[in-house]
């Protein structure tokens, strides 16, 4: 029988609660649209959870809680390395993608996409390729500016901590703004996190993609109009 929606969430709560049960880390993650038309109105908005973190999260999550370098200059099952943007295999002997005098939180840097760039930040695209673990970029992104098909990619906005004690979950709010001044209406089918680091080692900007996630259906902006995207991920500690 085919689990319904309220049959995930249900088992996502009881993951939730086993991980604070049994100390494991529970991490839920999930993304929001939100479009508004040229005066403002909010005509559309959708949100799911995001069960779409890729191998470079992984990989990234693992090289963290175990202390390990990079060590294999392929990308794959049982590999210990992360694949850029540009379909390049990062590895060796150096921390992962940290650099000691780098803010996450700062503009520019992390997830904080600037002004005008598509390459890093929450970024959209209208590829409908499956969703993959091994996948490294949108499959069809969505550049900036405001040609045909464009969207003008506004600067990420500061992350935003909440802390809910009564559940000892610490959140992180994600928000990024496209305006569309293209002069028609958009499609936008998939959106991703692509987190942006100096790595020391080649003294060079890396960007990798740590989430890849196909919209359970396709979103219009409207010309003229406004999509708001949040990405939301959350931590439950445990009791």
């Amino acid at each position: 029988m085919r689990k319904t929606k309220h049959d995930e969430e249900a088992l996502y709560g009881e993951l939730k609660r086993l991980g604070q049960k049994l100390h494991i880390p529970t991490v839920e993650t999930f993304w929001e649209f939100e479009i508004r038309n040229r005066n403002g109105e909010i005509v559309e908005q959708l949100k799911q959870r995001s069960h779409s973190w890729v191998r470079n999260a992984y990989n990234l999550i693992f090289t963290t809680l175990a202390g390990k370098d990079l060590d294999d200059n392929t990308f794959g099952p049982g590999k210990l390395s992360l694949k850029d943007t540009s379909n390049v295999v990062m590895y060796g002997d150096a921390n992962t993608c940290c650099y000691i005098h780098q803010s996450s939180d700062a503009a520019g840097w992390g997830y904080r996409g600037l002004a005008g760039s598509h390459v890093f930040g929450i970024l959209v695209g209208n590829g409908i390729n499956p969703e993959s673990f091994d996948s490294y970029n949108l499959h069809t992104r969505i550049s900036n500016g405001t040609g045909p098909g464009q969207l003008s990619h506004v600067q990420g906005e500061p992350n935003s901590i909440t802390w809910i004690a009564g559940t000892l979950t610490l959140k992180n709010d994600i928000v990024r703004y496209f305006n569309n001044n293209s002069g028609a209406d958009i499609d936008v089918t998939e959106v991703a996190l692509v987190r942006h680091e100096f790595r020391p080692k080649s003294s060079t900007d890396t960007y990798y993609m740590m989430a890849r996630d196909l919209l359970a259906s396709t979103v219009t902006v409207p010309d003229t109009g406004q999509l708001k995207v949040t990405y939301t991920i959350q931590l439950t500690y445990p009791v």
